[in-house]
């Protein structure tokens, strides 16, 4: 009887341990969120007078709004994923925490990223770094997958895993094939004019978009 207390009370720190990870977790998700909101607001100093004026000067706004939008969007497709890996989870260890601090990281550094993108748009730097950042966080989120469903089956719950295992083979190919478009369009800057460089950057991402569905058509045959 004391030893199943025993157990029973290991068990109930380990989850509270866990529910404090995901708890800080969604913290950073929040406050990037929000400090991308921050940035949206109108020029400073800008005097008006009719709804004509406040929508001549919303188009200055425009872009900064758009870089939210994607950014919320793809910040919010990491966190529905993060949610999914860590309701497997029934433990933790530091390679666990480790993994999970490298994609906070990364997220944290969209509020940077996206005001690159607001503030010098007309550049094609800071749309790579922006880009790079998105491939980083992705890459953060395989590696932490990849440790709980492969690496560390013991983290896990004694649940089925069978289709996020299958996943993430075709994330990796998805991966690999955005690396390759960013890394063509960066070295395609140094010789290509802006207009020609989004032709590659269009044809990448058609590519590796073709190979995303080729792959999960392939390893997912017979789960949709």
């Amino acid at each position: 009887m004391k030893e199943d207390k025993e157990i029973t009370s290991d068990e109930i720190r380990r989850e509270f341990q866990l529910e404090r990870m995901v708890l800080f977790s969604d913290a950073v998700f929040a406050i990037v969120i929000t400090l991308m909101a921050i940035e949206i607001k109108m020029p400073e100093g800008i005097e008006i007078k009719s709804d004509a004026d406040l929508w001549h000067e919303f188009k200055h706004v425009g872009p900064i709004i758009l870089s939210y939008i994607i950014s919320f969007t793809f910040i919010g497709v990491i966190w529905f994923r993060h949610l999914k890996i860590f309701s497997r989870l029934k433990d933790y260890d530091t390679g666990l925490v480790v993994r999970n601090l490298l994609l906070l990281f990364f997220i944290g550094l969209f509020p940077f990223g996206s005001s690159l993108i607001t503030h010098y748009r007309s550049l094609t730097s800071p749309t790579v770094i922006y880009l790079f950042l998105v491939f980083f966080s992705m890459l953060s989120l395989q590696l932490l997958q990849y440790y709980i469903m492969v690496q560390r089956p013991a983290l896990r719950r004694n649940v089925s895993v069978v289709r996020e295992t299958k996943e993430l083979k075709v994330f990796w190919i998805t991966l690999s094939g955005f690396l390759v478009t960013l890394v063509s369009v960066a070295v395609s800057s140094f010789f290509l004019q802006p207009e020609e460089r989004q032709y590659i950057f269009i044809a990448g991402v058609m590519l590796t978009a073709a190979a995303s569905r080729i792959s999960r058509k392939y390893f997912l045959k017979g789960m949709e």
